[in-house]
């Protein structure tokens, strides 16, 4: 009978480890899940996350540095969350079938918001000091 409990206590110890080792994170026996299951990814199209993260990190440098001002980097955040809104309108009405003439409208009110953020940086912001040698 001791052997039996004992037996038992072993395997569902091995049991149990061997299930939590099962998930690693990444998916079931760590296979790669892909983009789509990426918790970072949400909702937004992967071709515009790389493009919004700078945009987002630039704004916290821009901060960090002096070159923006917290008025200044509220709008330019203002101005990528719109853009973000638009996405996730699109992606709600078309799903991860997003039509070009949409695709190139977000791309192209991204890289505005680029443009003006190394105009700004490149500027100095309000204080004149200058960054165009980045």
């Amino acid at each position: 009978m001791r052997i039996a409990i004992v037996g038992l206590a072993v395997a569902t110890t091995l049991a149990g480890a061997a299930h939590a080792q099962s998930y690693d994170g990444h998916g079931w026996y760590g296979q790669q899940r892909g983009d789509y299951y990426d918790r970072r990814a949400g909702w937004d199209y992967p071709e515009f996350r790389d493009v919004a993260w700078h945009i987002r990190a630039e704004i916290q440098q821009g901060l960090q540095d002096g070159w923006l001002d917290g008025d200044e980097a509220g709008d330019f955040g203002r101005q990528l969350r719109g853009i973000q809104a638009q996405e996730l309108a699109e992606y709600r009405e078309h799903g991860w079938g997003l039509p070009q003439d949409d695709r190139e409208e977000i791309r192209e009110r991204l890289d505005r918001l680029d443009h003006a953020l190394d105009a700004a940086r490149d500027q100095g912001g309000d204080q004149g000091w200058g960054y165009g040698w980045r």
